[in-house]
Order: C-alpha cells, then sequence, then structure tokens
C-alpha cells in the first residue's frame, strides 16, 4: 500500500513538473491575443455610446458580481435560522468474534460488523436574534451594491459624454479653423496681387505668411486632440468609431429651475443611498453582537432508519441543549462596543457623503449656469467680431487702415468661433454633470 501512495506522489509530482516546463505550449496558459476592436456603422448618438459603454465597462460588470455575491451572504444568514440535516450511512468493524447473542450489550460490542443509517437534524430554537439580524444584515448589502452599481453607471455615463462632446468639439475646432485658413490663403493671396502692382510692401505678405504658420500649428494641435479625444471615446465603448459618426443633439440648456429643488434631491443619490444601506447593516451587527447574552436554544433529533445491535429496537432520539452564557471575559461586551463604534463611523460616513452630495450638486448647478452665460456672451462677441472683420476689409481697400489691422481683426474672429464651440460643448457637458449631481441621468 505504502509503494502504491508512494509512486501515484510521484507520477502526479513529475506530471506537474510537465506543465510547468511546458506552460507555453497549452492552450490555457498562452497569452490572450489582443483583439481589434469592432467597427460600428452608422449614426451614433449620445445615448448609443452610453450603451456601448454599459456593456464594456468590466467596472459595471465587477459590479454586478459584487450584487450576485451578496446573495451567498444571505443564504449562509439563513442557514443560522433553517438549521441542518443529514443522512449518514456507517459501517464499523473490527477484529472480533460473534458472541450469537446480538441482543445483549457485550454482543453487540463485539459484533464483527455494526452498521447504521440515520438522519440527523440540527434545529436551532433560539440564537438571540442572531439570525434574523444577519438575514437583514445581507439583504442591506444587497441593497448597497446595487446603489453603488447605480452610481457607477452614473459616473460612466459623464465620461462617456465628456469623451462624446470632447471628439465633437475638437472636430468642429479643426474645421473652424481650416475656414480661417482659407481666409488667410485669401488675404496672402490678395496682398501678393497688391504687392505686384506696387500698392502693398513684401513686409506685410511676410507677415501674414508667418501669421499663417501659427494658424497652422494650432491647427495640427486640434488635429491631435480629435484623434485623442476619440481614442478615449473607443476606450469607454469597447467598439472603433468615427467623428463623423456622432451626432449631437439639441438640449435643453435654459430649463435650469431653481437650486433648492436639485438640492432636494441629494437624498435620493445611489451613492447617498447605498451610505445609508451601509448603516442598516452597521446596525444590526450590533443586534448580532448583543445575540451572544442571550441563551442559545437547540434541538438535535435522530431517526434511525437501520439500526443494529442492542439499540435496534430504538427508532428515535432527541436532544435538547440550553446554553446560557455567564462569563467569557468580556468578549461579548467587547464585541458589543465595537459593533457600536462601527455603527457610529458609519453614520459619520453617510452624512459626510450626504453633505458631499450637496457640495458637488451646488457646484454643478454654478458650473452650469456660468457656462450658460459664458455661451450667450461669446455668440454676441462672435458676431461682434464678424462684423469687425467685415469693416477692417471694407477700409483696408479704402486705405483707411493697415494689414496688419485686417490681419488682428481675422485672428480675433479665429479665436472668438473656437471659444463659441469651446463654450458650446462646455455648457451641454456641464449641464449633464448638472444631471449626474442629482443622480438623473436617460
Amino acid at each position: 500500500m505504502t509503494r502504491v501512495i508512494g509512486g501515484t506522489l510521484i507520477v502526479c509530482l513529475a506530471a506537474f513538473v510537465m506543465i510547468a516546463e511546458n506552460a507555453d505550449a497549452i492552450p490555457f496558459f498562452e497569452r490572450q491575443k489582443k483583439e481589434p476592436l469592432p467597427a460600428i456603422t452608422g449614426p451614433l448618438t449620445l445615448k448609443d455610446c452610453y450603451a456601448l459603454a454599459l456593456r464594456q465597462s468590466e467596472e459595471i460588470a465587477i459590479r454586478r458580481e459584487e450584487i450576485e455575491a451578496t446573495e451567498a451572504e444571505f443564504f449562509k444568514a439563513a442557514s443560522e435560522a433553517l438549521g441542518d440535516v443529514h443522512f449518514k450511512m456507517t459501517q464499523f468493524r473490527q477484529d472480533a468474534r460473534d458472541s450469537g447473542d446480538t441482543s445483549s450489550v457485550g454482543g453487540s460490542l463485539t459484533r464483527q460488523l455494526r452498521r447504521e443509517r440515520v438522519f440527523e437534524i440540527n434545529q436551532p430554537v433560539f440564537q438571540g436574534f442572531k439570525a434574523f439580524a444577519a438575514i437583514n444584515a445581507a439583504g442591506a448589502l444587497r441593497k448597497q451594491r446595487s446603489e453603488e452599481r447605480k452610481r457607477a453607471e452614473q459616473l460612466l455615463f459623464l465620461d462617456v459624454a465628456k469623451a462624446f462632446y470632447a471628439v465633437l468639439l475638437h472636430k468642429k475646432d479643426v474645421e473652424i479653423i481650416e475656414e480661417i485658413e482659407k481666409l488667410f490663403q485669401e488675404r496672402i493671396q490678395e496682398l501678393n496681387d497688391r504687392e505686384s502692382i506696387g500698392r502693398s510692401r513684401r513686409s506685410e505678405v511676410v507677415t501674414a505668411e508667418a501669421r499663417l504658420k501659427t494658424l497652422l500649428a494650432e491647427l495640427a494641435r486640434s488635429r491631435g486632440n480629435r484623434i485623442i479625444s476619440r481614442y478615449e471615446l473607443e476606450f469607454l465603448t469597447g467598439a472603433q468609431l468615427d467623428a463623423e459618426q456622432l451626432m449631437d443633439e439639441d438640449l435643453p440648456l435654459r430649463d435650469a429651475g431653481s437650486l433648492e429643488n436639485y438640492l432636494a434631491n441629494a437624498e435620493q443619490r445611489p451613492d447617498v443611498k447605498a451610505s445609508r444601506q451601509a448603516l442598516r447593516t452597521a446596525s444590526q451587527g450590533i443586534i448580532s453582537a448583543q445575540s451572544d447574552l442571550w441563551p442559545e436554544i437547540t434541538v438535535d433529533t435522530t431517526a434511525y432508519e437501520l439500526r443494529e445491535g442492542f439499540q435496534s429496537g430504538i427508532d428515535w432520539d432527541v436532544l435538547l441543549t440550553i446554553d446560557v452564557p455567564l462569563f467569557q471575559g468580556g468578549e461579548i461586551v467587547g464585541n458589543i462596543k465595537e459593533a457600536i463604534t462601527r455603527k457610529k463611523k458609519f453614520q459619520l460616513s453617510h452624512d459626510l457623503t450626504k453633505r458631499e452630495a450637496e457640495l458637488d450638486i451646488k457646484k454643478s448647478f454654478q458650473t452650469w449656469l456660468t457656462a450658460v452665460n459664458r455661451y450667450s456672451t461669446l455668440k454676441e462677441a462672435r458676431e461682434a467680431s464678424e462684423e469687425n472683420y467685415d469693416l477692417q476689409k471694407e477700409e483696408y481697400e479704402r486705405n483707411l487702415v493697415g494689414n496688419l489691422d485686417v490681419l488682428e481683426a481675422l485672428e480675433s474672429l479665429n479665436q472668438t468661433r473656437r471659444d463659441v464651440n469651446d463654450a458650446l460643448y462646455r455648457m451641454k457637458e456641464n449641464y449633464w454633470g448638472l444631471k449626474v449631481s442629482v443622480g438623473d441621468i436617460p
């Protein structure tokens, strides 16, 4: 027998070494090859990108698994109240001779074979509400995990919105600069024509060309930002996208409401509700700790389906156990104090979470109002810049202003248009930031 066991261990060890040495040849140990992102065709709105991100996000998937894991905690808690049922079969053999009389105690003890089949039922009758506290705590934990998942989904939506609008912002920014580039080219061509007839100096042409090069440098940076923002959106959605696919939508940007209405929803924000459930779980921990002060009553029932020997006529027995705790060296008191302290910490954490939520709502509301006012003002500035550029060109034709004045007006028009574009998409991003701050997303 020893040789067989030793040989088996040697074979297993050799197989393990062979697997470790040839791990690269086993598919399970191979590195996963990076697959290209799937291409998405057709137009995509912000909500479409969010739907893709929900399926792609590993963090959301982890949150879902955490919710499923809480079911295990519930079953564990329920088992404390439901008790245990076992069916056991035993065969006892010994080196002895049958005495012939199996009905006596001595005959039963000297039997070579003694069999038994039995149902064993352990039923807790009273445990000081410990099981009920555990069940309630498991339910609160599941609700906490659910609210945490909802908050993670809301924050994911905000990340998608930022990436979505960043792509549109840089796409439009490139278009604006390209339009200004055409105006610069027209301006340089006009200056060259005027220089050929002696109405402009060469320095004016060189100045315009130098400023065009600066503009082209901004164009290169904006194109790079457009690609980087597209990479970020692809990372979130897990799909290969094109900036031309993204469809911008109008939002009710001026439907602000009052700050008080938004603050009234702070209690319903998922992270606040999750902290409230965590506090409830901690409260159940106090009940569980206090249960150790109560006596425990347990009933053990045994039903014999087969029994050999002098006890073969006894079909069942019941054992009632009452365990009264008298002294455990202060352990129970320590556990209760620890549970109370834990609840106080979660109470403070809940209060902090609520105050942080209210601060987030206030900041998001003010940021959104500022963005709306900034966008409105910059639109008026853009109209003024366009009129100023037209006037400067007209006055230059009449020799009332110099070429430098026209170039400065053109550069001002370029910057104002870009500022309006930036303000538009920042305003839309801040709109969704306000919605997420109160836990309100599509």
